[in-house]
Parts: structure tokens; sequence; C-alpha cells
């Protein structure tokens, strides 16, 4: 494993999805029940994998000669999504008390809407999940807890783009048999 490249690249990736929520906020504001926000956020970690791509290429092209099996850019790829993924956890924690200090307030109230509108469920159905997600809300004020939320927000979609991305690069020798 290249642990220079997974910084490298990693950071680059990590630095444009923090880069986005703050560019976000700044153009329109934070708004916790925005399915658009939302949207725009999980593009916006799309883009910024594409240093991983970038990044496992240029390994493929520069370091290794052409040639990488879907292990090396897997593993390699893996680790650029994990410093990327810390990245992302420590712009939130930073991004969220001093930028969006309400988002939970606001994300709750918008949610616990959704289930009252939900007319196919019933009132027990209802409070059952109001109450789940003030739980979920309550725990999301400990840091460890958001960290974890956090983490699993963006970590799950960089390993599934890393496989992706290590099946498109993948280049191996053929084997050629001699008799």
């Amino acid at each position: 494993m290249n642990y220079k490249l997974a910084l490298k690249y990693g950071s680059i990736s990590g630095i444009i999805i923090i880069s986005s929520f703050f560019l976000w906020d700044f153009l329109v504001g934070h708004d916790a029940e925005s399915s658009i926000g939302m949207l725009v956020g999980y593009a916006s970690m799309l883009l910024a994998f594409t240093a991983i791509f970038i990044g496992l290429k240029n390994y493929r092209d520069k370091t290794l000669g052409g040639q990488i099996t879907f292990k090396q850019a897997f593993f390699n790829g893996l680790a650029m999504v994990f410093v990327a993924s810390v990245i992302y956890v420590a712009g939130w924690m930073i991004y969220m008390p001093n930028f969006a200090p309400d988002f939970a307030d606001k994300y709750t109230a918008g949610q616990v809407a959704k289930i009252q509108a939900d007319e196919s469920l019933s009132n027990l159905e209802k409070e059952e999940k109001r109450r789940e997600l003030e739980v979920m809300m309550e725990n999301y004020k400990k840091p460890e807890i958001l960290a974890a939320y956090t983490f699993m927000e963006i970590f799950p979609l960089g390993l599934l783009v890393t496989i992706i991305i290590s099946v498109l690069v993948r280049k191996n020798k053929s084997k050629t048999k001699h008799e």
C-alpha cells in the first residue's frame, strides 16, 4: 500500500468535499430539510472521489509501469477513501457547531413533519418513529456518535466508488503459455 498516495489523493478528495458544504452554505445557506442540499452533498462526494480515480490511474501509469491488479487498486483506493472520510468528519465537526448550530433541530422538525404527513402510518407508528428520531438526534449531540454517523454517510459511498474505480483501472500483464 502506498501511504503517500493515500494521503495526497485522499486529502484532495476530502478538501473538495468539505469545501463544497462551505460553498453551498455561502451560496444558498444551510437548509437541514432540503432534499436538494442532500443531493448536492452526495454529488459533491462523487465529484470529489474523481481524485481517487486520478490517483489510482497515475499510480498505475507512472509508478507501476501501466500494470495494477484489482487488489492493489482496491486497497490503495480504500486508503484514499478512508483519508477523505476522516477529513469529511473533521470538517463536519467544525462546520456544524459554527455554521449550522441549528442543523439537528431543523432536520428533526423536517423529519417529524414527513412522518406526520405519511398517511400509510397509524398514529401509533407515527409516534414510535418520532420517538426513534428523537433518540437518534439526542445521540447525535454526542461527538463520538456524530462522528460515527458522519463517517457512515460518506464511507459506504466511497467503498462502492472504490470497487468501480478498481475495476476500471486494473490492467494485468497477459499470461501466455510457452510449451
